[in-house]
């Protein structure tokens, strides 16, 4: 593979990203095609598959002349969809998103029957109406049709894709682990005797086969060669789903180092030995090494606090008004980050955002740096509760990070270095194309050298450290003293 390039896809929730990589590791080029999602009351939330291959066509040709040097492809994106496809490979209906919650009653009926400890025991993680058994049910119950049209099943937007490039129906472990269908243990789909218990055994022979991510799973068929005008015949390797491309593209592929997330929403991660703890939030994922799994505790908002807040004060660039917000000093007032509820390091879809602390001399940049502050105080909350040794740096990613002032808040209220990823904005990309190195041997382990892995290195000041230290402690007392009154609301 020396001296071709990888053509590498990242399908996620609004559009895809598609990356030209050097043998490497260096990306030559980037392209980003974006796709709506179409919303409906009861917690409908859904996109059309040929929306995404129309993207990936769409990117692949915007390459132009470099797609002769294309060599590989690999393809990773979001998980935890319902993808059903007849006998001709079409989509039966419209995508059911990882999001959508529409499912409820199903949720409800399965877990008294199975058992949600039996379920938990299972599958590693907590399950409910986002899980692929529920989604299933619903779509027996409300769409028989589609359920009597359905000859194959996969559950990755990466899965069609390399269903469309291939033909093969294959999942990896990493996004199979999301489905709650799968034994977390075994990494096997969970016996056809639960299935039977769920009312789902007829999806038993449908679901598609598990690869480790990274693997390949066929070569480029002629007709998906033509459209995307690059050559036939090439090997085709699945990546781990998003939330594992990530963890790999960030430096934390292997065990021992944390990383962070700062988006929309946001994460803090990390690779173990063993599954993590779901009282605490934490989701499983299985790594695409055998034995080892990757521990992800979901903030329900992160960088999503500062967008609504930059609203609700009409300000009109995230600029500003992080420069306005940092010039004012620490002051007393705190923020808990609730806005949508939390999911770790504790579960509670009924907790709220409030601000504490304010007096008639506060202002508007007071209350913004409040919040800053507040999403930063999360973070350390989640690692200081999931994090069995202490962290002597953190590495940080996703969209927040081009902020420096609020990344070096991070490290002051961390008290440790914030580890700047270069190039955050294709860590998923790097992750597959690393994890795709791996199966092929070309790479030893999932380990980034600090050439590929770190950018800045952002120091804490002892001083706010020590500021920040005594603040958190009023941030850590606010949400048990107001969990009461938020379920009141």
């Amino acid at each position: 593979m020396d001296g071709s390039l990888w053509l590498v896809f990242d399908i996620g929730t609004s559009g895809v990203k598609a990356a030209l990589i050097r043998g490497d590791g260096t990306i030559r080029a980037t392209v980003v095609e974006n796709f709506p999602t179409h919303s409906a009351d009861g917690g409908v939330m859904e996109q059309n598959a040929g929306d995404w291959w129309t993207g990936i066509v769409t990117a692949s040709q915007a390459f132009g002349d470099l797609r002769s040097d294309v060599g590989a492809i690999c393809v990773t994106g979001q998980m935890q969809d319902l993808i059903l496809l007849d006998g001709n490979g079409m989509p039966t209906g419209p995508v059911i998103l990882y999001s959508d919650t529409r499912a409820k009653a199903e949720a409800a009926d399965i877990i008294g029957k199975v058992g949600a400890d039996r379920l938990l025991a299972l599958t590693g993680n907590e399950q409910g109406a986002d899980s692929l058994w529920a989604k299933l049910l619903w779509v027996r119950r409300h769409q028989p049709s589609r359920w009597e049209q359905a000859r194959m099943l996969i559950f990755g937007a990466a899965d069609y894709a390399a269903f469309r490039l291939t033909g093969e129906a294959v999942t990896d472990t990493t996004t199979a682990s999301t489905t709650g269908l799968l034994d977390i243990r075994t990494r096997r789909w969970l016996e056809p005797s639960v299935l039977a218990e769920m009312d789902i055994d007829a999806m038993a022979p449908l679901l598609p086969a598990v690869v480790p991510g990274g693997a390949q799973i066929g070569i480029l068929r002629e007709d998906a060669a033509r459209t995307l005008g690059i050559p036939a015949g090439l090997p085709v390797y699945h990546a781990p789903g998003d939330a594992g491309s990530t963890t790999i593209g960030a430096g934390s592929g292997e065990s021992g180092r944390a990383y962070g997330y700062l988006g929309t929403s946001g994460w803090v991660g990390f690779t173990a030995d063993n599954p993590g703890a779901p009282a605490q939030g934490v989701f499983t994922l299985a790594h695409p090494r055998a034995g080892q799994f990757m521990q992800v505790a979901p903030l329900l908002t992160a960088g999503g606090n500062l967008e609504w807040v930059r609203e609700l004060f009409g300000q009109p660039d995230y600029t500003g008004v992080i420069g306005e917000a940092v010039a004012r000093p620490i002051s007393g007032v705190i923020y808990l980050p609730y806005l949508n509820g939390e999911r770790a390091p504790f579960v509670d879809p009924l907790a709220r955002a409030a601000f504490i602390g304010m007096s008639p001399g506060t202002t508007r940049a007071d209350l913004t740096r409040a919040v800053l502050e507040g999403v930063a105080f999360a973070y350390r909350h989640a690692l200081d509760t999931l994090m069995t040794e202490p962290l002597s740096r953190l590495i940080l990613t996703g969209g927040g990070t081009r902020s420096g002032a609020w990344c070096q808040m991070f490290a002051d209220i961390l008290n440790v270095p914030i580890v700047l990823v270069e190039d955050a904005e294709n860590v998923a990309l790097r992750g597959a194309f690393v994890s795709a190195q791996v199966a092929l041997g070309s790479r030893a382990d999932y380990a980034l050298a600090a050439a590929d892995s770190d950018g800045a290195i952002l120091a804490p000041n002892s001083a706010l450290s020590a500021t920040y230290t005594r603040k958190y402690a009023v941030y850590r007392a606010a949400y048990p003293a107001l969990k009461t009154l938020f379920s009141m609301g």
